[in-house]
């Protein structure tokens, strides 16, 4: 089965990897009780977990988070990129959300284990349609109304040409790669009927509801 994303010049793109970076926005890592990172890390989702639709499905007896993000798709192959060349390998940006399951993310975490597992189960990984044009605005979260989470990518400890030379520094990227580029402070959980709504600007992007 081929998991894919739609952008608005070129229609359907396979998706190949996902990666996301973690504790990106200062306020983000303090409001997690985490240090601020001196270097980016990472960790994956896995193409399953792509999610596309107007609904999340939350998984049973699990308490399952919220983490607004800005996503690059990558849409050509590149290894040891470098910052100047870095917009050159971006195919599109869209809003997503990267849905945790934070209980089981802290025994992970105590335990120095990979976050794979309480990253990735079906419909975790939530994205938008890609634009060509790079999101500089506010980009936001509302649930039932209310905003959430509020951000902008100049934000970032990292930015995204920064992610993109670290993390192809480190393994080759390929065409229909999507980098999740971390989360601003704000972040909590979903229940059952929330209706949620992602936008940029005075510009709704994508709603969802919560089953």
């Amino acid at each position: 089965m081929e998991y894919c994303v739609t952008t608005d010049q070129d229609g359907i793109v396979p998706v190949r990897n996902i990666y996301c970076i973690g504790r990106n926005y200062k306020k983000h890592a303090v409001e997690l009780k985490n240090e601020i990172p001196r270097q980016p890390f990472f960790f994956q989702k896995s193409t399953p977990a792509l999610n596309t639709s107007n609904e999340i499905i939350l998984p049973e007896n699990r308490e399952i988070h919220y983490e607004l993000e800005i996503v690059v798709l990558i849409g050509k192959a590149g290894e040891s990129i470098s910052i100047s060349n870095a917009p050159k390998y971006i195919q599109g940006y869209a809003l997503g959300l990267d849905l945790t399951d934070r209980n089981f993310q802290s025994e992970l975490k105590q335990k120095k284990l990979p976050w794979l597992l309480s990253k990735s189960f079906r419909g975790s990984a939530v994205v938008s349609s890609f634009q060509t044009k790079e999101i500089l605005s506010d980009f936001w979260l509302k649930i039932n109304g209310d905003i959430r989470q509020k951000g902008k990518a100049s934000q970032m400890i990292f930015s995204i040409s920064k992610q993109i030379k670290y993390l192809s520094g480190m393994i080759p990227l390929t065409e229909g790669d999507l980098i999740f580029t971390g989360t601003p402070s704000g972040v909590g959980p979903l229940c059952k009927g929330d209706k949620l709504v992602l936008g940029i600007g005075s510009k709704t992007i994508h709603s969802l509801s919560i089953s």
